[in-house]
Formats: structure tokens, C-alpha cells, sequence
């Protein structure tokens, strides 16, 4: 009988003393499994990662611009009165610069005589401070029956004036100028045009100001 309790004992100890072992053993295994798992749960999938380069694919940023903004209207007075009205489809306010690019420009000279002057052009500048403007790219200015088209115009707050040191074309119901340079002075609406100046003219609110070459 004492044989059989210590094969017992014997047989009763030996898988107690695996068991241990056996979860020594186990154990970092399963924390290795574990932790594996919840590295790849918690992992983003490559779809996810894919997305923030997806939402800003499409996006640019102008590291010149200070500010950036739609369907700008900016209006000059002197003394109460209107003296023109900008309209710009965008405008970039530069950074360090006193100056906005603007683009896609409608531009009205309001006149003493009630007449107006609508300037449009492609892109441009307005100097925020001084409220000059500069104008290129499919410039084209209308005055009464009269059209003037040119690739830049410049126009000075100051003196009240524009002028373009480009060559300049004026059509007018069958009367044709062209010159150089021009200049036409919102003050007393007369316009000159200098250099080279070829002229077919009629009688016209714009063709009969003082012309100089």
C-alpha cells in the first residue's frame, strides 16, 4: 500500500511540476502574441494611410500670399466722392508688400461730366497703401463709344490719372489711333498720346481731346 501511495504521489507531482513549466514557458509567448495583435489592431491599414495625402492632394498653398480672397470690391473716394470702384474674381494680399495681386479686374472711373471709364484686365495690382493700380494681360478700356486696348495700364491715385508706356490701340465707329504711350487725365478728361502716332479720326467724346505727340 505504501508503494502505491508514494507511485501516487509520484504520478500526482509530475504533471503539477509540467504545468508550471509549462505556463513559464507559455507565458511570454502569449505576451509576445498579445502584444503583436495589438500592434496590428491598433496599426492604421495602408487605405487609411493613404487618406491625408488623398485631402490635400488637390490643395496649394502660396507661401507669398499673407491672405487670400474671393470676389473683392474696394472703392476710392476723395472728399465724399466716388472716385472708382474695383471688382476682382480674387485677390492675394502680399506678405511684407504693401500690394494685393488681383485678377480678373472690372474697374469704373467715375467722371465729373457723369460719363464713366470701364477698365477690365486679366490680373493686376492695387498698392493698398497709396491705392495705385497696375493692370496687364488683355487690357481693355471703354469710354463712351470709344475702346483703347493695350497690354498694360498703370493708373496714378495721386495725380489722378492713367497711362500706359505701351503701345496703345483707339477705335471708335470708324476712327483709328495709335501710338507709343498714352496718358488721359481723369480730371479734365483729356487724353494724350505720344510716339509714333497714327491717326483716322471722327468726331467722338474721346477724339476730340487735345492730342500731343
Amino acid at each position: 500500500m505504501a508503494l502505491k501511495g508514494l507511485k501516487s504521489t509520484i504520478l500526482l507531482a509530475k504533471p503539477k511540476l509540467v504545468t508550471i513549466r509549462g505556463l513559464l514557458f507559455i507565458l511570454p509567448v502569449v505576451m509576445i502574441v498579445g502584444l503583436t495583435w495589438l500592434y496590428f489592431l491598433n496599426k492604421p491599414t495602408s487605405v487609411e494611410e493613404k487618406v491625408p495625402n488623398q485631402l490635400y492632394k488637390d490643395v496649394k498653398i502660396d507661401l507669398n500670399a499673407a491672405l487670400a480672397l474671393n470676389q473683392i470690391q474696394h472703392t476710392s473716394t476723395k472728399n465724399g466722392v466716388k472716385e472708382w470702384r474695383l471688382e476682382a474674381t480674387s485677390a492675394k494680399l502680399l506678405k511684407n508688400q504693401s500690394k494685393a495681386l488681383i485678377t480678373d479686374i472690372s474697374l469704373i472711373f467715375f467722371l465729373k461730366d457723369g460719363l464713366n471709364i470701364y477698365v477690365t484686365a486679366k490680373e493686376g495690382y492695387l498698392n493698398t497703401n497709396s491705392n495705385d493700380i497696375d493692370l496687364s494681360d488683355n487690357v481693355v478700356v471703354k469710354y463712351a463709344d470709344s475702346i483703347l486696348t493695350t497690354d498694360q495700364l498703370h493708373y496714378n491715385k495721386k495725380i489722378h490719372i492713367i497711362y500706359s508706356n505701351e503701345h496703345v490701340t483707339v477705335t471708335n465707329n470708324g476712327s483709328l489711333l495709335k501710338s507709343d504711350s498714352m496718358k488721359f487725365d481723369l480730371n479734365n478728361n483729356r487724353l494724350e498720346l505720344k510716339g509714333n502716332v497714327y491717326a483716322i479720326l471722327s468726331e467722338s467724346p474721346l477724339f476730340s481731346k487735345q492730342l500731343t505727340q
